[in-house]
């Protein structure tokens, strides 16, 4: 019996032994398999359709180069995501002219018809591209050319390259990307026969369009360093901004047509006009009042059509 006791202690023992090294070898495989999957997952970054916040999905890189990944994970950003109550960021009718990584910037130029995305729309999707494309390795930023032409603001102010960190993760229900934007914008002098022009540096959160933002901006007033006096008139609200083909269309409240002492009805429109002009994208404005046409302002300034921008209201030093 002790024979056969010490038998069966020597095979529990050499049991015990396989078994071990056959889990230790198990969990050294799939340690190691999972280390690989982590080099080459990424995150990729999808509008919800309440365009609200980013969502992301999991995606396993083949590729091994920057170059590789890049390609992949911009293919990825055009593809329709998994789950149905997600949008793609780059819509099937942008077409990317090219795209190249140089010196850690990936560069993508887009095709004219980038400029229809406005507003928050334009904002998610960039936000999207931009946090997916940063996680490759070698990419420092990412900067966006449309057919050649740098990406802007306004026509004085470009975008740049941007990082990933410019782009604040969502979870709180509200969109919490931070961009400060150099605004042109054109008030009157006391005399109010002619614009003037003024810079301002605004911190903007894309939850409305850059041009909303132009009519808020307007409807503040100037700075009380600049000395210049306000254009619109007292208790004017905002209905609705937009924008399409190059036209952009302001509908304001009934207040709007009150006019302002000591200010030309002409300094009035053109101010909208010539501040929205600077605005990369617009190439007229379209004035309404409570959803309506009207066909001239106060009687005075015809308003019925959109305005381009009017440069000898433009006071010249």
């Amino acid at each position: 019996m002790s024979g056969y006791k010490f038998f069966r202690n020597i095979c529990s023992v050499l049991t015990s032994v396989l078994i071990f090294m056959l889990f230790s070898c198990g969990t050294a495989t799939t340690v190691t398999e999972n280390m690989t999957e982590a080099k080459n997952a990424f995150k990729i970054y999808f509008v919800n359709n309440s365009e609200d916040k980013l969502v992301t999905e999991e995606y396993i890189a083949k590729g091994e180069s920057a170059e590789e990944r890049a390609g992949e994970l911009i293919a990825r950003l055009r593809s329709e995501p998994e789950k149905i109550t997600l949008k793609k960021p780059i819509p099937d009718e942008i077409k990317i002219n090219s795209w190249e990584i140089n010196e850690n910037i990936l560069n993508i130029d887009f095709s004219e018809t980038y400029r229809e995305l406005t507003g928050i729309s334009e904002i998610l999707s960039r936000a999207c591209v931009v946090k997916t494309l940063c996680q490759i390795e070698g990419v420092d930023k990412v900067e966006y050319t449309i057919d050649g032409q740098p990406l802007m603001y306004s026509e004085l102010n470009p975008i740049g390259a941007m990082s990933g960190s410019d782009f604040i993760d969502n979870t709180g229900g509200e969109t919490t990307y931070y961009q400060t934007v150099q605004l042109s914008l054109y008030y009157t002098d006391a005399e109010g026969k002619k614009l003037v022009n003024t810079r301002h540096n605004i911190e903007f959160d894309g939850t409305f369009s850059l041009e909303e933002l132009v009519i808020r901006q307007l409807i503040d007033g100037p700075l009380e360093e600049e000395n210049l006096a306000p254009v619109i008139p007292s208790g004017t609200k905002i209905n609705k901004v937009s924008f399409k083909d190059g036209i952009c269309y302001v509908d304001l409240s009934k207040e709007f047509l009150s006019g302002l002492d000591g200010v030309s009805d002409e300094v009035v429109v053109y101010s909208i006009v010539n501040s929205l002009a600077e605005v990369g994208s617009v190439a007229k404005v379209q004035l309404w009042i409570d959803g309506k046409t009207y066909g001239k302002y106060r009687e005075t300034v015809p308003i019925d059509l959109p305005l381009e921008r009017k440069l000898e209201i433009i006071e010249t030093n």
